[in-house]
């Protein structure tokens, strides 16, 4: 065979293994060398996704662990958004199991918080893990609680006439110890003092406090805390965003809306204004934690964000 047949039957040959290779890639290539469309998207976003999780072997948690009234429902609703609520075994703990096998809590007690995401980092230690807890004044605050221990029955509330009465009596009976069940136990694993310390902290960022890690030593070691302060929280889609894209905030439903038919009554409790002479009693029986939240929104004097939740 002379020379010149020779190069064009090598040339015939490279073109059909070329071809074999393109048709063989095209049918094992598992989408890749292809357009993919919505549904190939979410599937390869959802593998990477699982890849993730187990690449790491950690799950992440989210934990709201907040005082009564201080904007619960909505930041709960915020951190399970795709989730499923599960049976707790624990009291005054809800449990969530979300996408990827990631946990959520939400608790009004910090020993309980606290115990729940320990035990959670133990086998998931390179997890991500945020806690949300929040603050409000004491002069929206009262009226809010309140209205919470009597339902949206009317029957079970007080008659017009003796509403202010039972309020009055109510708020000087140790309410206020409330602010002691989550928000300083938060702080004192987080090395962040004082509320009025961390107060000057949120007022240069819009209303809110990021800290953390927590120390080793820490029962929430390698958690993040944000702190929030609800007369900002106008600002709370922008700073999730800000402190993890993952969260899309969701507000909570007022009080008012979940019981239409006591719109007067609570009108009643939320346009009273404590005298000075109540507020000092308050604040003279209260404990520290009491003292500090006071003080943190100059309660006991005039002070522009007593005034702003009514939620």
């Amino acid at each position: 065979m002379d020379m010149q047949k020779k190069v064009k039957l090598y040339y015939f040959i490279a073109i059909g293994l070329t071809i074999l290779v393109i048709d063989q890639f095209s049918a094992n290539g598992d989408g890749y060398g292809r357009y993919l469309n919505s549904e190939d998207k979410q599937s390869v976003e959802e593998r990477i996704n699982d890849e993730e999780v187990s690449n790491t072997g950690s799950k992440d948690i989210y934990a709201v662990i907040n005082t009564p009234k201080m904007g619960t429902g909505g930041l709960t609703g915020t951190i399970t958004v795709g989730c499923g609520s599960t049976e707790s075994n624990v009291r005054q703990m809800a449990t969530f199991d979300c996408p990827h096998g990631h946990k959520a809590i939400r608790t009004h007690s910090f020993d309980v918080g606290s115990k729940a995401v320990e035990e959670h980092r133990k086998d998931n230690p390179a997890g991500k893990c945020l806690i949300v807890t929040a603050i409000r004044s004491p002069a929206t605050w009262f009226a809010s609680f309140f209205a919470e221990t009597l339902g949206c029955n009317l029957e079970d509330w007080p008659s017009e006439e003796a509403l202010l009465m039972k309020f009055r009596a109510f708020i000087q009976n140790s309410s206020a110890i409330q602010i002691s069940r989550a928000i300083p136990g938060l702080l004192n694993e987080f090395g962040g003092c004082s509320l009025q310390e961390q107060f000057e902290i949120m007022d240069a960022h819009g209303g809110y406090s990021l800290l953390g890690p927590a120390p080793p030593q820490s029962s929430v070691a390698g958690c993040k805390l944000l702190f929030l302060r609800m007369e900002q929280s106008d600002h709370w889609p922008a700073i999730f965003k800000k402190v993890d894209q993952t969260i899309d905030f969701t507000k909570g439903v007022a009080k008012t809306e979940l019981c239409p038919n006591l719109k007067e009554r609570m009108k009643i409790i939320k346009d009273y204004k404590l005298t000075i002479a109540e507020k000092n009693r308050i604040y003279e029986i209260g404990n520290k934690d009491v003292k500090d939240w006071f003080d943190a929104y100059g309660y006991t004097t005039q002070n522009l964000l007593n005034d702003q939740v009514i939620a």
